[in-house]
């Protein structure tokens, strides 16, 4: 059997239009397999689930006012097609919205499936892998090209609240809310200070977050908010800025550092001291 390997260019596209605009959008589809592969083209809506990035394609409506095409000249949508091994075929994809498309955010995927069928080898009796890859589309319809976007920060913690200046880190989590009707991408700051001095800091990744859904918080340069030790003793405080662009809000919380391996090593040193002075003073008065 072969393995199901082609990939497709982009992997997602972002629009921004008014309504009753037709946009297009180019494709690469690569079969990076050795067999001739039957492929087929599907566009879906779906909808966000969740505050982790992941999209429901069960019972989503088509909206009547947006339609996909494809401009190839030998190629419609849901046409089934051939794919030579180790070979590129463009595929144009027209998106249509008429003038009553409503000023809010769709949001869909262009598909591209293998077909479930015999191989067309040199050994016809080998059966393929199925499979699909798709792009998402993010299609925010608006009457300007920059909507307003308006975010508000939800359930900022931090996880410990009290810890050790050497052992486990200080991880932040918060969900960023999206109170507009146009998806935004995710731009602000994670600070942290002590007595007013500033520690570290680091800007939030770059992720989109949907018209009216959350988003966890995810640090540009790590999957999670993480701060690592060591630390120094003492009262921190963690504010999370979103950028003025979405709003502006912030929030802050604190937390505190305590050098509890370092009092339990100290109790530990005094205890085996202690210890050893009497097994000495036993030892003592026993050659007595």
């Amino acid at each position: 059997m072969s393995t199901f390997n082609i990939t497709l260019d982009p992997a997602q596209i972002e629009f921004v239009v008014k309504p009753g605009v037709t946009l297009t959008q180019a494709y690469n589809v690569t079969n990076n397999s050795s067999e001739t592969i039957s492929l087929n083209t599907v566009v879906l809506p779906w909808e966000p689930v969740g505050i982790d990035g992941n999209v429901n394609y069960q019972n989503v409506a088509q909206n009547p006012n947006i339609t996909f095409s494809l401009l190839n000249a030998d190629l419609k949508l849901g046409q089934s097609f051939m794919l030579a091994p180790n070979s590129k075929q463009q595929i144009v994809l027209k998106i249509s919205s008429t003038q009553n498309t409503g000023l809010n955010d769709y949001y869909y995927t262009f598909f591209v499936t293998q077909n479930p069928q015999s191989g067309f080898g040199a050994d016809s009796s080998v059966s393929q892998a199925y499979g699909q890859i798709g792009s998402h589309i993010l299609l925010s319809v608006s009457n300007t090209e920059n909507p307003t976007a308006l975010a508000s920060i939800r359930n900022f913690s931090i996880s410990p609240r009290f810890k050790d200046i050497f052992f486990t880190p200080v991880a932040f989590t918060a969900e960023i809310k999206n109170n507009s009707n146009n998806f935004f991408k995710t731009q602000g700051k994670l600070t942290i200070t002590k007595n007013d001095r500033k520690i570290a800091e680091t800007e939030l990744k770059n992720d989109n977050v949907l018209a009216h859904h959350s988003r966890a918080l995810n640090c540009k340069d790590q999957e999670s908010c993480v701060l690592n030790p060591p630390f120094w003793p003492g009262h921190y405080t963690a504010t999370l800025a979103l950028d003025q662009s979405l709003g502006g809000e912030q929030a802050s919380i604190s937390f505190f550092v305590f050098p509890f391996s370092l009092l339990a090593f100290s109790i530990s040193i005094l205890l085996l001291i202690l210890l050893f002075r009497k097994i000495t003073k036993s030892i003592f008065h026993s050659k007595k």
